[in-house]
């Protein structure tokens, strides 16, 4: 049968046009997603608001402010990516785990260590030309972020232990740390409250736009953002992404597993490291015992409503941060309690949340069995060795 030119439209292999109706299924799926995202907002909103009336205030005012906070001038604009940058990048590090399988929420520990190896460059590149000493600082912080996680990554590839709890255990370590040296060897000699010397000139990052926070930092933001995106689509990425939905399918192709679990822990060390250095160097210029505040979890949060996608991540983070940023705008305008001003940051949150339910709820599950089979093997442990010990056979016993 012959075919004009004007006769011919896409057919795929059923002898349909696959293709178009491929085109038009992905075009209902992203406008019931968009559907889905706006009705939840709007109903987080509106929960928000009865809230807030319920508590004598405006609703109208307080999310007014919101808005004002976050954008309504160039100091609001700088704080919101200020706030977002941080975010971004330790996002963008637990999407490459999560990719992977791994779920870890060790990025509080991480970013602590990266603000440390950041402040101690600063320290030791004091009079070492800009243009090397930042570069260096930001390689410290990145260093410093990996090597913290070193210990979680190595007990997860070759020992089966959950990443969960060993970096949740990583994040106390961490703020004790910090908040020992800061009362201790770091702390400025005539603070009164705990924090740092200010970092040197040479290692702080410019501001780019004056009279706000908004500092050169953020430009690496869109850098990485890039990166991660090129890297989604290379053949490294998609054995990531192979090891993470099929781990049994991906060994008997012949790919790495343990590597796998263990460059993507060590790589979302590296930037919450980053992170820690974005903060300590661009938004507070020096070490205060709350830097990594709630950035940490945050960026979990941020990976997983971005769909662990460039994109995604980078429309994610700056939602948080311009909540971030309105919400204490809110609270300073309104009089609207901190905790009032959290709890509509975290109904708005939830809105967008829903758009992903499945697969937060996927990921959820995926961390409960990883947990009860830590635990599982911790018990089957200790009932064999209360065995050896009643039996009289101890590990070295005959």
């Amino acid at each position: 049968m012959s075919t004009t030119a004007g006769d011919a439209t896409p057919v795929g292999p059923g002898g349909d046009n696959d293709g178009a109706l491929r085109a038009d299924t992905a075009f209902e799926r992203a406008t019931i997603g968009l559907g889905i995202s706006l009705l939840a907002v709007v109903g987080a909103l509106a929960l928000g608001a009865i809230i807030l009336a319920g508590s004598g205030q405006n609703p109208l005012t307080a999310y007014g402010a919101i808005i004002v906070g976050s954008f309504g001038d160039w100091f609001a604009i700088g704080e919101t990516l200020a706030r977002a940058a941080p975010l971004a990048v330790v996002g963008i590090g637990a999407a490459i785990a999560l990719r992977a399988g791994v779920i870890t929420i060790g990025a509080q520990g991480q970013l602590i260590a990266g603000s440390l190896g950041a402040l101690c460059a600063g320290f030791v590149l004091r009079d070492v030309p800009a243009g090397v000493a930042l570069p260096l600082a930001a390689v410290a912080g990145a260093l410093f972020g990996m090597v913290w996680v070193l210990i979680p990554a190595l007990l997860r590839a070759h020992l089966n232990v959950n990443e969960i709890l060993s970096t949740l255990l990583f994040n106390e370590f961490a703020f004790l740390l910090l908040a020992y040296l800061l009362n201790g060897p770091l702390k400025e000699p005539r603070a009164i409250t705990p924090k740092s010397e200010p970092l040197p000139d040479s290692v702080v990052l410019g501001d780019l736009v004056a009279s706000t926070r908004l500092h050169a930092g953020v430009l690496a933001v869109v850098v990485l953002v890039a990166l991660f995106g090129l890297w989604t689509r290379s053949t490294m990425g998609y054995r990531y992404d192979l090891f993470g939905e099929n781990p049994r399918l991906a060994h008997s192709l012949g790919i790495p597993g343990r590597r796998i679990i263990l460059n993507s822990l060590l790589i979302s060390g590296a930037l919450a490291g980053l992170a820690g250095w974005l903060q300590a160097a661009g938004l507070l210029q020096r070490l205060f015992v709350d830097i990594a505040e709630e950035i940490g979890f945050f960026g979990l949060v941020v990976a997983m409503l971005g769909g662990a996608r460039p994109l995604g991540i980078l429309a994610a983070a700056l939602l948080v941060g311009a909540l971030q940023a309105g919400g204490l705008h809110m609270q300073a305008t309104e009089g609207i309690p901190a905790s009032l001003s959290d709890v509509i940051q975290a109904l708005i949150l939830l809105g967008f949340a829903v758009r992903y339910a499945p697969q937060i709820a996927a990921i959820a599950r995926r961390a409960v069995r990883s947990i009860s089979e830590t635990l599982g093997a911790v018990a089957s442990w200790g009932r064999t060795a209360n065995r050896a010990a009643g039996s009289g056979k101890g590990p070295g016993g005959s």
